[in-house]
């Protein structure tokens, strides 16, 4: 008798255990950034990608080859047609900031002209105590939340260059180099086994005291909910069989 009351206990306790890991497969949680894989936009359409994600940049004008170009963007929308800040970073800020070094720039016709950028490193912070005001200080603090680099080239393309209405864009790939959520994303399901594909765009900026060019960017990418492994459940159950073992004794 005494050996099945073991043996229950074990089962139940192994159960809540697997439980706890399967109600959090829903909905992800990583230092408060919160997104669920499955969710639907609110217009009905399906999200075709785990995670896609929305929102505003400042950069730095490109140059010649070997320039530098810097900026920095906030996390508008995440798996949602509206800006749902609230939701996915409830009391936090996502924010970021990318430097690059122009690569080639060979116009075509007139003032346009395409373009790729080398060495792009963009970190993305989330932050508890929300403070952005489009400084490149101001989304650079918390905690580093994702690293991600480019894999080849940022390429795009710009017209009405250096006429002070400028537009251009570019995308290319990333890669997950670190961070709090870097096992959730480093996935390797996009082209060339990278984790990410990225598109931006920019337009003369009506804050040119913080940078002379801003835009847009999306970010599209796979996720995968990183729970306990079978050991580490095991362990669990076997704690909270210990623990009911221990009360039984004390009563």
């Amino acid at each position: 008798m005494k050996i099945v009351n073991v043996v229950s206990k074990w089962l139940a306790a192994t159960a809540i255990a697997l439980a706890a890991t399967t109600a959090q497969a829903a909905s992800i949680n990583v230092g408060g950034v919160v997104w669920d894989p499955d969710a639907s936009s609110i217009s009905g359409w399906p999200i075709l990608d785990d995670f896609f994600a929305s929102g505003s940049l400042f950069e730095t004008v490109a140059g010649v080859a070997g320039t530098s170009v810097t900026g920095q963007g906030k996390f508008n929308r995440v798996n949602n047609d509206n800006p749902n800040e609230a939701s996915f970073c409830p009391g936090c800020e996502l924010t970021f900031t990318f430097s690059m070094t122009v690569d080639s720039i060979t116009p075509t016709v007139g003032t346009s002209a395409d373009f790729a950028f080398k060495d792009l490193i963009l970190s993305v912070f989330v932050d508890s105590t929300p403070d952005y005001n489009g400084t490149n200080g101001s989304a650079g603090d918390g905690n580093l939340w994702l690293g991600l680099a480019i894999n080849g080239l940022l390429e795009g393309s710009g017209a009405l260059l250096g006429t002070g209405s400028d537009l251009g864009n570019g995308s290319g790939l990333l890669d997950v180099t670190g961070g709090l959520a870097a096992a959730n994303f480093d996935t390797n399901t996009r082209l060339n086994g990278t984790d990410f594909s990225f598109t931006s765009s920019f337009q003369p900026s009506n804050a040119t005291s913080i940078a002379p060019l801003q835009g847009t960017w999306e970010l599209r990418g796979d996720s995968v909910a990183v729970v306990p492994a079978p050991a580490s459940a095991f362990l669990i159950s076997l704690g909270l069989l210990g623990l009911g073992f221990s009360r039984r004794r004390q009563s």
